[in-house]
């Protein structure tokens, strides 16, 4: 038994390209007061131990960094 399809239609016009995509948001420049991420791998330990340190001294984990960047700069020398 034979079963008859018709045939698919043939487009005449292409469809209108796509829009232009819009900016997310990410092509600012952070202020020097706003807080931007910084990714590193470090040790399980010592991530633990670092954490433990700025719960210690009541600390956010940036304050201690920035803590230990500027103590760093000054005697690093």
């Amino acid at each position: 038994m034979k079963v008859k399809l018709a045939k698919p239609s043939k487009r005449t016009a292409l469809p209108p390209p796509p829009a232009k995509p819009e900016p997310v948001g990410n092509l600012h420049k952070p202020t020097a007061s706003e807080k931007v991420p910084l990714q590193l791998k470090i040790a399980p330990e010592i991530r633990r131990a670092y954490r433990a340190y700025a719960a210690e001294q009541d600390l956010e984990l940036s304050e201690l960094f920035c803590a230990m960047w500027e103590h760093y700069r000054a005697t690093a020398r």
